[in-house]
């Protein structure tokens, strides 16, 4: 069986989107805080919604994801916070960094990977512990474009202050 012959179009298309969005991120750029918000939210509903779609609206995929997520925003930020950050008018000077795109990459790669094990019906995808590790990852991944929004909008108004 051709497995390529049975792949769909689409998420090549979202991966040069990613693609271009990361390497964006990867050069110093002018932002709003509320554009990294909007980008946490986007990768917040793309993993949330890849483990519900793939596992199902149950206690584990969601505890397990809720878990991941809550362990980023809450112990990632000095870690994932970015250094330099200068506030220009209403905006925040930022300098580029690879992070996001490997964020990005991480969790596009863990849904791809997860499509194709549903294709192929891998009998992995109803073991709980690896429900709970995918899920747990997803959670992560996303919980990190929080943390490095919600450090950058602390920046900004900590300095709007002073």
């Amino acid at each position: 069986m051709n497995t390529a012959a049975h792949l769909p179009v689409w998420p090549f298309a979202l991966l040069a989107v990613l693609l271009a969005v990361g390497y964006r991120q990867s050069r110093s750029r002018l932002v709003r805080p509320a554009t990294l918000v909007t980008l946490a939210a986007a990768m917040l509903a793309l993993s949330f919604f890849g483990a519900i779609a793939t596992f199902g609206a149950g206690a584990v995929p969601v505890l397990a994801w809720a878990a991941g997520f809550a362990a980023t925003v809450s112990w990632g930020a000095p870690l994932l916070t970015p250094r330099g950050l200068a506030r220009e008018g209403g905006a925040v000077r930022m300098p580029g960094s690879w992070v996001p795109m490997g964020l990005m990459l991480g969790i596009f790669m863990t849904k791809f990977g997860l499509g194709v094990a549903a294709g192929v019906h891998a009998e992995v995808l109803h073991q709980a512990w690896f429900i709970a590790a995918a899920c747990a990852a997803l959670g992560l991944l996303s919980g990190a474009f929080a943390a490095r929004a919600r450090a950058v909008r602390h920046f900004e108004r900590a300095a709007a202050a002073a």
